[in-house]
């Protein structure tokens, strides 16, 4: 017998295309909590870093480049840049050495 489809969840969906994906996948909720749980963090810091990246290369502290147009970018310093990257971050750094010297 077939229930009736209503709205489906957001993580209902996520988790029924992980099995779809994975049909030999058997897990317990914790186990599933688990694995869902590590794939939002590593979602949300790439989101994060994707942001910051995009800054850093507005910015001109970093320039992006791919090899090739399937390859994903790489991304390195942009030496003209070098001192006012130093300049950018030297709050930051003095106030983690700082920090550890207490």
């Amino acid at each position: 017998m077939h229930r009736r489809h209503t709205r489906l969840p957001n993580r209902a969906r996520e988790i029924l295309r992980h099995y779809l994906e994975n049909p030999h996948t058997a897990d317990t909720v914790e186990g599933i909590a688990g694995w869902r749980l590590i794939e939002d963090i590593v979602q949300a810091h790439v989101r994060q870093v994707d942001e910051a990246l995009d800054w850093l290369v507005e910015q001109g502290y970093l320039a992006k480049s791919a090899a090739r147009r399937s390859s994903p970018p790489v991304y390195t310093l942009n030496g003209d840049r070098r001192a006012d990257a130093e300049q950018l971050v030297a709050p930051a750094v003095r106030a983690h050495a700082g920090r550890r010297r207490r």
